[in-house]
């Protein structure tokens, strides 16, 4: 049956109850997966000598199409894929939540346009985040939210410790779950804010987004609000607004959150988009189930935790 639900993009949608499935385990994939990573470097590298080498550049075409058709098939012929499909679908539905459906591509498309600075690669935070699936359901205090996430294949480095969570016996493999929650605020703002992982070469004169009182937050986070609500810099209504929101409780909250989901925000006039990951550390099936369920579960929970601040 088709239940009726708030959501960022369209304003209301329509979505499901995800039935529970199981996941296949193929005998080859281990070997894939351990050969992901090398065939990534192989790629890479065949890419730079076709580009810089007249005597090497048709070797470095075939190492990198080899790479590449590896990389681009290895997960499908094995499983994983689908698999990690499997297991968002169980998440929403050990949840009691709906959809763990595919993104649509027009939606995908209006998501990047909407909180593109969210998404991408940029220095402070180690990883873009891609969306491929969502969710919509209520956290454990009753908040309705909206969820993009995906999962895939990654190594134990992706992201640093912090972000890291090992499952049973030590492994470099695994797979990093990348999430995107949205839900409304009972006011309007008035602004348009990004609160991301500040910049690394952001010091002195080029240190120049807004500022908040505390040293600690400033240093762990690059504020910017659209030029129509408030001076890049800072000067403003729109700065008044924003202070309005970043109180000193949801400050802490906030750095409390980097630490653990590298955080990073946008608020956009009565609706917040929150973003992070979680990197899982073992390739069990059964534990990537559970992990991701809970994650699921604690992440959407952590994304509301500042909505009362906020409001």
């Amino acid at each position: 049956m088709s239940i009726s639900v708030w959501d960022p993009i369209t304003g209301q949608a329509n979505a499901t109850a995800p039935t529970e499935a199981q996941v296949t385990t193929h005998p080859l994939a281990g070997l894939v997966r351990m050969l992901t990573l090398p065939m990534l470097i192989v790629c890479l590298t065949g890419f730079g000598i076709a580009v810089f080498s007249e005597t090497w550049m048709f070797h470095g075409i075939a190492a990198a199409t080899v790479g590449f058709v590896f990389i681009l098939l290895g997960s499908k012929l094995t499983g994983e894929e689908d698999n990690r499909r499997t297991r968002i679908m169980n998440a929403a539905h050990a949840g009691g939540h709906l959809g763990g459906t595919p993104l649509p591509k027009p939606k995908i498309a209006q998501l990047a346009g909407r909180i593109k600075s969210l998404l991408v690669l940029r220095a402070g935070a180690s990883i873009p985040l891609v969306l491929e699936h969502e969710i919509w359901g209520t956290t454990r205090g009753d908040i309705p939210f909206w969820m993009g996430l995906s999962l895939a294949q990654s190594q134990a480095f992706f992201g640093g410790p912090k972000a890291n969570v090992r499952a049973g016996p030590d492994t470099t493999h695994g797979e990093m779950a990348m999430f995107v929650v949205a839900y409304q605020l009972n006011r309007d703002t008035g602004i348009h804010a990004e609160i991301m992982p500040e910049f690394t070469t952001a010091k002195g004169p080029f240190d120049l987004d807004v500022k908040t009182e505390s040293a600690q937050f400033n240093d762990r986070f690059n504020i910017r609000l659209r030029e129509e609500d408030g001076q890049a810099v800072g000067k403003g209504v729109g700065s008044v607004a924003l202070l309005r929101v970043l109180t000193p409780a949801t400050q802490v909250t906030l750095l409390e959150l980097s630490d653990t989901y590298s955080a990073r925000v946008i608020v956009d006039r009565d609706v917040v988009f929150f973003g992070g990951y979680r990197n899982f550390q073992t390739t069990d099936h059964a534990a990537l189930q559970r992990l991701l369920s809970q994650a699921v579960e604690d992440f959407a929970t952590a994304a509301t935790s500042f909505k009362t601040y906020a409001e």
